[in-house]
C-alpha cells in the first residue's frame, strides 16, 4: 500500500482511482463494507483504490480538547486498511486551510483534477467542505458534469442499530468488549 501524505506529494501517476473519504477510526465492519464495494469497482475500473483521510482528524481540530478519543492510531489505521487490500492512501492535513475550502472546489481540484477519480463512495452521513456545505447531492452533481459515478452506502446495521465508531466508544466505555469485537469484525 502506498501513503501519500499532503496534496503536494500528488504525482501524475495518481491520477485516475476509485476513491472513498472519511476519518475510518476503527475500520469497523461499516468503513469494511465501503471498501469492499471500492474493491468490486477497482476491479471494474482496473484503476487504484484510494482511501482520503484526514491528520488530525476534523473533530479533533475543530473541537480540540473535547473530541472523542481515537480507537486507532494512524499507523493502526494505515495497517487495517492495508489488511483490507486498500493500494493507496491519501493523508491530507486537517487546517483552516483545507477547513475553509469550499466543496465545489475541493471536488474540481482534488477529485477531479489532481486524483481524476472515476468512482467515489460515500457514507450516508458524508459531510465535507466549508461549513459542510458537501453532501451526496453535490457529489451527484459534480459525478453527471465530470463523468464519475458516485454511491452513497446505508448505514451497516448490527443487533438493529448502526455500526459507528461512536458506538463503538460507548461499548468500550461500558466495558463491552465482546460487542466492541463483533462491531469491529
Amino acid at each position: 500500500m502506498e501513503f501519500i501524505r499532503g496534496l503536494h506529494n500528488l504525482r501524475p501517476r495518481h491520477h485516475g482511482c476509485v476513491a472513498t473519504i472519511g476519518n475510518f477510526d476503527g475500520v469497523h465492519l461499516g468503513h469494511q463494507s465501503i471498501l469492499r464495494q471500492l474493491a468490486e469497482k477497482a476491479a471494474v475500473f482496473q484503476v487504484p483504490t484510494l482511501v482520503i483521510t484526514f491528520e488530525p482528524q476534523p473533530q479533533e481540530y475543530f473541537a480540540r480538547h473535547a473530541s472523542p478519543p481515537r480507537l486507532m492510531r494512524l499507523r493502526e489505521k494505515l495497517l487495517a486498511l492495508k489488511e483490507s487490500g486498500i493500494d493507496r492512501v491519501l493523508c491530507l492535513k486537517f487546517d483552516q486551510r483545507l477547513a475553509n475550502l469550499d466543496a465545489r472546489r475541493f471536488v474540481d481540484d482534488l477529485l477531479v483534477a489532481q486524483l481524476g477519480v472515476r468512482f467515489l463512495v460515500v457514507g450516508d452521513d458524508f459531510r465535507f467542505g466549508h461549513g459542510r456545505r458537501g453532501d451526496f447531492s453535490l457529489l451527484c452533481q459534480a459525478g453527471d458534469k465530470h463523468g464519475f459515478q458516485v454511491a452513497n452506502t446505508h448505514s451497516l446495521l448490527w443487533e438493529g442499530s448502526r455500526v459507528s465508531s461512536t458506538r463503538i466508544r460507548q461499548a468500550l466505555g461500558q466495558g463491552d468488549l465482546n460487542h466492541v469485537h463483533c462491531l469491529l469484525g
